[in-house]
């Protein structure tokens, strides 16, 4: 990775731009990592439990549930008090909820024990999101956010392969006790991070959280935040369903079921890597739109097809893979420059919303569908044709700023 970003401040981090950014995106990896690394012991915990697969999936969709509100709640509060004070109550929140799941002895502890490090997370993510913005500006934040995406996207690759390899040593535990590594890791190095909030809001806390009306407020702003949010719901619904759909459906080992998760995982690493080399290039407009129309039609061929084999479906996926995750530097982008103040809310307010999108997406393949493939498929197609459509009659009466 060329050093090709000028942070604003260069003493923010003492490992120079590649650290913190590598950090930032540590960072951000936390939701999908948390998420991700036990996927392959959740059909085990379900026998463990004594529970069924549609309660034992709450401790995916209330963690992304309580994410989504503690962010939008944690966001203003960053820029009232700074970004480090809220760093370290969200990793120690998410370090005491690594704890509780660890010494769960029901399915209810279990969950409990989830919204903590859910609540721990929405702090992590909205402080790593604001200080990218207060950091880097224009070209040099596009390039940082492809890159964070890039190091993000190896968390939910190899988390499940991790995830089913520390089961071969250990039981479901070990998985946790991990994740708490992982936090306590994040909180050595928070202690080396400069804060970077220079203009703090005044008023009283509670005060604060007005800035959330006024960021929304902003038409072109919250155009861009509904459209480019809806797109985690295909994702969502993959992660929620895939370890029952491999295991399941195709009678696959956990192993086995890892491989085919990374499988679809290099597609998403190897999108902002293409954004970046080529795609980039294209006129922004109908480079998204483009996204979209892939994103349907590979929704509607899961929907048609994607019952027939795991190879069929991680192909027939793939495309959604791919081409949502292409499409997320560029949307990111433009929501984030829609306005010039509030770094932290405009950014904790963009993973609330994505991640409450994510979670309907998550409570809709716990209803009774025939297959769970034609979740997947369901999702993946209605949200690209209306993401396509409400971003094409934006485009066309142009409602919002273009940057790039």
């Amino acid at each position: 990775m060329q050093d090709t970003t000028k942070l604003l401040s260069p003493a923010v981090f003492p490992f120079g731009n590649k650290g913190l950014i590598v950090y930032l995106a540590f960072l951000s990896a936390f939701v999908p990592l948390t998420t991700d690394l036990y996927l392959p012991a959740l059909p085990s915990m379900v026998q463990v439990f004594s529970t069924t697969p549609q309660i034992a999936n709450f401790t995916l969709s209330f963690f992304m549930l309580f994410f989504a509100v503690s962010m939008l709640l944690w966001g203003p509060f960053t820029d009232k008090y700074g970004r480090k004070p809220i760093l370290y109550i969200g990793l120690a929140l998410y370090l005491t909820g690594c704890l509780v799941c660890i010494f769960s002895i029901s399915i209810t502890m279990l969950i409990a024990g989830r919204i903590l490090q859910a609540i721990g997370s929405g702090a992590i993510q909205a402080v790593s999101m604001a200080i990218v913005k207060d950091c880097f500006q224009g070209e040099q934040m596009e390039r940082v956010l492809v890159w964070i995406q890039t190091l993000v996207i190896l968390a939910p690759m190899l988390a499940p392969v991790i995830g089913a390899q520390l089961l071969y040593l250990t039981a479901w535990q070990g998985l946790f006790v991990f994740l708490c590594g992982c936090g306590g890791l994040a909180t050595i190095m928070a202690l080396c991070l400069k804060e970077t909030l220079q203009n703090a809001t005044e008023g009283p806390a509670l005060q604060s959280l007005g800035r959330i009306g006024y960021v929304l407020g902003h038409r072109g702003y919250r155009i861009l935040l509904l459209v480019f949010s809806m797109m985690c719901m295909p994702v969502m619904s993959f992660l929620s369903t895939s370890s029952f759909i491999y295991v399941n459906l195709f009678d696959l080992s956990e192993q086995q079921y890892s491989c085919f998760f990374a499988f679809n995982g290099c597609f998403a690493m190897l999108a902002p890597i293409a954004y970046m080399r080529l795609l980039r290039k294209l006129p922004r407009r109908p480079f998204i739109t483009l996204c979209f129309c892939c994103v349907a039609c590979s929704g509607a061929a899961v929907l048609c097809f994607g019952s027939g084999s795991p190879y069929l479906f991680a192909l027939l996926y793939a495309p959604v893979t791919f081409f949502g995750s292409a499409v997320r530097p560029a949307g990111t982008m433009l929501v984030m420059t829609q306005l010039d103040t509030d770094n932290g809310t405009v950014g904790a307010l963009f993973g609330c919303v994505a991640l409450l999108f994510g979670s309907i997406s998550m409570l809709l393949c716990s209803l009774d569908w025939p297959i769970l493939t034609m979740a997947v498929g369901t999702i993946s197609l209605v949200t690209g044709l209306l993401c396509l459509a409400i971003w094409l009659v934006a485009s066309f009466r142009k409602m919002f700023r273009m940057t790039g």
